[in-house]
């Protein structure tokens, strides 16, 4: 099977796709001075390695799929530091560094380009266009799965709600053209609505309708997960359903700080309520680091580490 009937058939039982966690803080654990996608972007140009080594260090601690830095690579996300005209050349660097990891690695890993999540988004007549180019640029690479995002929360909650939709159901559709394994994601806020306002169960429908092959939605809760994972068992049918679990955010006199290691435990072991529930995607939200995925990878090892990749791609 592909890649894209992988993501659409129901795996068997087992753990479920382990997906890497936040680059921005994950990187920032490892020292770089990194706080937007803007930054990521000139890292991504004059230290490439950085990025390299942070893939290789993911895939160690167990990841299965490992995401690109392709949403610091649009046009739009280059143009602040001057360097829109190399979208290109960057989306391609930031998709080697991450298949070179993962084809160093004993075991499959499957590279994922991220569509969308810049926070500075196209221009309303553009949405389609730019989300097109890039989804196509991310294919040329060698992606094998896209993730399409829409626009940053940020920005999602800054502009018009049908905007805001708009952009997330084009990413969807500019996805899944390329006939490449599409899983949409969306974050939701503890009531379960998108940035926008629209309900899980809403973005579900229009996600699979527009193309999804699958659904990963990032919440800051295991309790938020779990209720998106029983309210969609009669939406989403064969399509897999996935989660990012966010960390919770330092206070602001510790924002620089490093979560110490009992609450990436605690994080991990929600993960696993999560893993125990159903998720067929795990994988870190906002603010996780290296060391929530290896609070997580320590639980994993106790369990059957069948590799649904290795069967399914």
């Amino acid at each position: 099977m592909n890649a894209l009937e992988a993501s659409t058939s129901r795996p068997p039982v087992g753990r479920p796709l382990i997906i890497s966690g936040d680059p921005l803080a994950s990187l920032r654990f490892r020292g770089a001075a990194v706080s937007s996608n803007t930054a990521l972007g000139r890292l991504l140009r004059e230290s490439p390695r950085a990025v390299a080594e942070l893939h290789e260090q993911e895939i160690a601690l167990g990841i299965d799929v490992v995401r690109a830095c392709t949403s610091a690579t649009t046009t739009r996300a280059l143009a602040p530091i001057g360097m829109a005209f190399r979208a290109a050349a960057l989306t391609g660097t930031a998709v080697e560094l991450a298949t070179e990891a993962a084809g160093a690695a004993a075991r499959r890993v499957a590279v994922a380009g991220i569509l969308g999540h810049t926070a500075c988004a196209p221009m309303i007549d553009r949405i389609a266009e730019d989300y097109a180019i890039h989804a196509a640029r991310l294919a040329a690479a060698g992606c094998e799965i896209l993730v399409a995002c829409g626009f940053e929360p940020a920005q999602a909650a800054s502009v018009a709600p049908a905007v805001a939709r708009l952009a997330r159901r084009a990413a969807v559709v500019n996805a899944s053209a390329t006939q490449l394994a599409t899983w949409a994601l969306v974050e939701i806020d503890g009531a379960g609505r998108t940035p926008d306002g629209e309900g899980f169960e809403e973005v579900a429908r229009a996600a699979l309708d527009s193309g999804a092959d699958a659904l990963l939605f990032e919440v800051a809760s295991a309790e938020l997960g779990l209720s998106v994972l029983r309210r969609l068992e009669g939406i989403a049918h064969e399509a897999q359903v996935g989660l990012l679990l966010s960390a919770d955010p330092s206070p602001g006199d510790a924002a620089d700080r490093f979560a110490p290691a009992e609450v990436c435990d605690a994080w991990a072991a929600s993960a696993m309520r999560l893993i125990e529930a159903g998720a067929r995607m795990l994988g870190g939200g906002a603010g996780t680091t290296l060391a929530h995925l290896g609070a997580l990878a320590k639980l994993l090892r106790t369990t059957q580490r069948a590799s649904l990749l290795r069967r399914a791609l």
